[in-house]
């Protein structure tokens, strides 16, 4: 061994590490060179996901909900064909997102369940891309018997808080509550007297069903709007008023007005407050008003009002709250604006207190309206817009104009950031006139991010589920697109495109095509489908009834077929009938049955001919008593006579 003094061999360590750590570094920029390639693959794949990166918003990637095929006819007896490719008016997530239910201007809902979706059995790795997801139901909304004014539009549409009722909106002044299923309607709501003209008298709406929802807390409470100027609550519970077997209005919240006082005859929509005890709607009258939900009579006046929302006199089309309550978003048909308002500072100014006067028409304070988003062309009166989780983010989609002759044209989603939300806290009233002498304005807003979602085609519906962190959107074409991010989002469309696509080759397909008949090999393809035994209804049994199911029965006039009762309350059931009087008793008492003779004990044979004395019903042949005699015998008669002549003959010879 070589004898290296202490001073030299820290000189050699310090030269070995040196060696070693830029040994390292080499190793580190090689492999630091060797992601950054990755990576740069992996951005060339996904160049347009480098702005939701930044905002994590769920667009990178989706699935399409198809809506189904052109087979389907109308329930309502006329077995009116049905377009698949009518506009989607209405979509709406189930509470917990497991379910898609739409409504589209053809009449008709659309059930979607992630977790029934399956890709088609033919579908390859080279058309995974162009798989769309049918819906496993369709229903006809038309199907009230009672109603014989035609089809019907679809408006607007709502699920319960537990998601087992769905409330639909039509064309129609009547709307209804049907089952989580679709299949049965619970309910049908009665429709008012249009000769009436106050809408508080009436025991419901007298013009199409613009708006409805759902207590956000309470099952059994919804609430409807429409073209007649009224915001009605109605209670589902199964305990409410009917009439002719259809639910009567539990009571009117309110009858909307314009900025002079006059009564306005259209409400567009409405949007419930998130703790139920609100309820915000926009009229055609340029208004946005807040009301309250509770109390025993009708409100006169709104808890707050803006006038001139959109500027002037243009319709507030479409009208939400956020999340938290604090926000109120709007959108007109008539402009190209989505605008966020202060719901506390709405609700603050009373209808006297007019903030369309402030300066110019239509201009608020900063306070006020908070932002305004620019670039949504809204040709369509269903085009509305929605928060996202947090309320940081609003979405909303964009229209194309159908008269402009341009192969380019794509309906768009566009993502708006908005400003923060102002902590209010107690200040002094020095600190106050020191904000309020700084100057504010009204920011405006320029779309951060836009996604291309339906070519030649108006995006309408936009829905932002907050648990799954998913957005729907329905086009006017009819098909409806899911975005969703598979890191971001949870459940949902997640589920579907999780089930991968098993790859067929050519060799298995060439095996397959030639396997006999009745093989595993066989069975397996697309050729045939395997029954399994007793699956048929036909061979199910049908399950035993429980002690609730049979009260439910019980209680079903229906089916245990009970005879109408007598109406109680002194409430008149039609023209010319008294208060407590059925159908039947009427009959009886117009035909005076109980006053007429009893007859038991008497001929009817001789009462019935009392009615024809001095009539005559036959013919002339008939006519009196006058009996002809034809013969004085009968042939039997005769051949007796004869027999017996004969045997007197014999005896004297």
């Amino acid at each position: 061994q070589k004898y290296i003094p202490k001073e030299e061999e820290k000189d050699v360590t310090e030269s070995m590490n040196n060696g070693a750590t830029t040994e390292n570094r080499t190793n580190d920029t090689t492999n630091n060179n060797k992601n950054n390639n990755s990576n740069n693959n992996n951005n060339n794949l996904h160049n347009n996901n480098t702005k939701t990166n930044k905002y994590n918003l769920p667009i990178t990637s989706s699935i399409t909900l198809s809506p189904g095929s052109n087979s389907f006819t109308s329930s309502d007896g006329t077995n009116t064909p049905l377009q698949a490719s009518a506009s989607v008016a209405t979509l709406c997530f189930e509470p917990s997102g497991a379910r898609i239910v739409a409504g589209h201007r053809d009449g008709t809902l659309r059930f979607y369940d992630f977790h029934g979706m399956r890709a088609p059995s033919t579908s390859t790795s080279s058309t995974a891309e162009n798989i769309t997801y049918p819906p496993f139901r369709i229903v006809d909304s038309d199907n009230d018997p009672l109603d014989n004014t035609g089809r019907h539009i679809l408006t607007s549409l709502g699920p319960s808080a537990s998601g087992a009722q769905w409330i639909v909106g039509s064309t129609s002044a009547q709307a209804k509550v049907i089952d989580r299923e679709g299949r049965a309607t619970l309910f049908y709501f009665l429709k008012g007297d249009t000769y009436v003209t106050d809408s508080s008298a009436t025991k419901g709406h007298t013009a199409s069903v613009t708006g409805v929802a759902f207590h956000p807390l309470v099952k059994d409470i919804c609430w409807t709007c429409g073209l007649d100027g009224s915001i009605r609550q109605w209670d589902v519970s199964g305990r409410g008023k009917t009439q002719f077997r259809k639910l009567v209005c539990q009571k009117v919240i309110g009858k909307c007005k314009n900025e002079k006082g006059q009564r306005t005859q259209i409400v567009s929509n409405l949007s419930v407050h998130p703790n139920g005890r609100k309820i915000v709607v926009g009229t055609t009258c340029g208004s946005i008003q807040i009301w309250n939900c509770f109390g025993s009579g009708v409100n006169s006046r709104p808890l707050g009002a803006v006038y001139s929302a959109h500027g002037g006199t243009k319709p507030v089309t479409f009208v939400t709250f956020s999340g938290n309550g604090e926000r109120i978003a709007s959108r007109s048909e008539a402009d190209d604006t989505a605008r966020i308002w202060d719901a506390n500072r709405m609700e603050k100014g009373s209808v006297g207190r007019k903030f369309s006067s402030r300066k110019k028409e239509g201009e608020h304070p900063p306070s006020l309206l908070l932002a305004i988003c620019n670039g949504l062309p809204a040709f369509n009166e269903s085009a509305n817009c929605a928060f996202g989780p947090d309320g940081r983010i609003l979405c909303a989609g964009s229209s194309v104009d159908p008269r402009a002759k341009s192969s380019n044209a794509c309906g768009k989603v566009k993502f708006y950031e908005l400003p923060a939300e102002e902590k209010r806290l107690k200040v002094s009233k020095e600190a106050g006139s020191k904000s309020s002498s700084k100057s504010k304005s009204t920011a405006v807003l320029d779309p951060i991010d836009e996604v291309n979602v339906a070519p030649n085609a108006s995006v309408l519906g936009v829905q932002w589920h907050p648990k799954l962190n998913q957005i729907a959107l329905g086009t006017s074409n009819g098909i409806i697109q899911v975005l969703y991010d598979p890191i971001l989002s949870t459940k949902g469309a997640l589920i579907p495109t999780s089930r991968t696509i098993r790859q067929s080759d050519g060799l298995s397909d060439l095996l397959r095509s030639r396997a006999p008949t009745g093989s595993a090999a066989f069975l397996g393809s697309a050729n045939s489908t395997i029954i399994v035994p007793n699956a048929l209804p036909l061979f199910r049994e049908e399950p035993r009834a429980t002690r609730k199911t049979k009260e439910r029965e019980r209680q079903d006039p229906e089916l245990t077929k009970l005879p109408q009762p007598p109406v109680t309350g002194g409430v008149k059931t039609g023209c010319g009938i008294g208060g407590g009087v059925t159908f039947s008793q009427y009959i009886v008492e117009s035909t005076n049955y109980v006053n007429n003779k009893n007859i038991a004990g008497k001929d009817p044979r001789e009462e019935l001919f009392k009615y024809s004395e001095g009539k005559n019903y036959v013919s002339k042949a008939y006519e009196g008593n006058i009996q002809k005699i034809l013969a004085e015998k009968t042939v039997e008669e005769e051949e007796a006579d004869l027999k017996a002549g004969a045997g007197k003959r014999q005896r004297t010879k």
